[in-house]
């Protein structure tokens, strides 16, 4: 499952978040542009949960911010919509 907000202000230099829960873990990933580019930033969470508070504290998103989006195909980078 991923899922990604866009911030209303950038937080030290951050843009845009983007959740990524694999089978065993979850990963924010941290980007400096809107853009579907590469991440400047990634951080590791055991639980969904956690990694969605985080984003919640540290970047004021609130639930109705992100947007849910499907998984990589196999082979494509899990941090950039395609």
């Amino acid at each position: 499952m991923r899922m990604y907000a866009l911030l209303e202000e950038a937080v030290e230099n951050v843009k845009k978040v983007m959740v990524y829960e694999s089978e065993s873990e979850v990963y924010v990933f941290l980007y400096d542009t809107q853009e579907d580019k590469t991440s400047v930033a990634d951080l590791w969470f055991e639980m969904l949960d956690e990694a969605v508070d985080h984003c919640n504290q540290e970047f004021n998103v609130i639930q109705a911010q992100w947007l849910v989006i499907n998984d990589p195909k196999e082979g494509e980078d899990h941090e950039i919509i395609h």
